[in-house]
């Protein structure tokens, strides 16, 4: 606790891959709350995880399972949508609270023009204590790109909110990327 300022947390936690279950690496993180922004500062450090060129043929199996699916699987689509709503649940977080996806309630597949994958999930996130959100998120993903991800949630005591996925990581299912235009309405 830093008085007047905020508060700072150091972590030290292990990945795994999220469709195997199977441990990856070590990670290390510092999570800075600052009281006068609403999104804390985060630095985190992995070592031992997946390397790029296993990580971008993983990126590719996946693609490929979807994109060439009349149906996707279930695990494909949870996969995907555990992907975008991870955006979802750090923008709403806070130092008393984290989110997790732990329903989708819908999902429809957009078939577009170019190579992108294009989904609208309705989807439930939960957190630690009694308060879930309902979103509906829409994905767009282009195999090399960062994921584009809108969202728009709601929950029983709380307004609507909005944003937009962010992120820098080129060619994974971990990245996202801002839009220009925030002009996602829920029709």
């Amino acid at each position: 606790d830093i008085p007047g300022v905020g508060k700072k947390y150091f972590l030290q936690f292990s990945t795994k891959d999220l469709q195997t279950g199977q441990k990856l690496g070590l990670c290390l993180a510092s999570v800075f709350y600052l009281k006068t922004k609403p999104k804390p500062t985060v630095e985190i450090i992995c070592t031992r995880n997946k390397d790029p060129d296993q990580r971008q043929r993983e990126d590719y199996s996946l693609y490929l399972s979807i994109r060439d699916s009349v149906e996707p699987s279930l695990d494909d689509l949870w996969a995907l949508g555990t992907v975008g709503s991870s955006y979802i649940a750090w923008e709403k977080a806070t130092v008393d609270s984290s989110y997790i996806m732990t329903q989708i309630k819908n999902v429809k597949q957009w078939r577009r023009a170019d190579e992108s994958l294009e989904f609208d999930y309705s989807i439930l996130l939960s957190s630690g204590v009694s308060e879930s959100l309902s979103c509906h998120m829409r994905l767009i993903w282009k195999l090399g790109l960062p994921m584009k991800v809108k969202y728009e949630c709601s929950a029983e005591d709380e307004s609507s909110g909005f944003g937009d996925g962010s992120g820098a990581e080129q060619g994974s299912t971990s990245g996202f990327f801002i839009e220009p235009e925030s002009n996602f309405l829920v029709g």
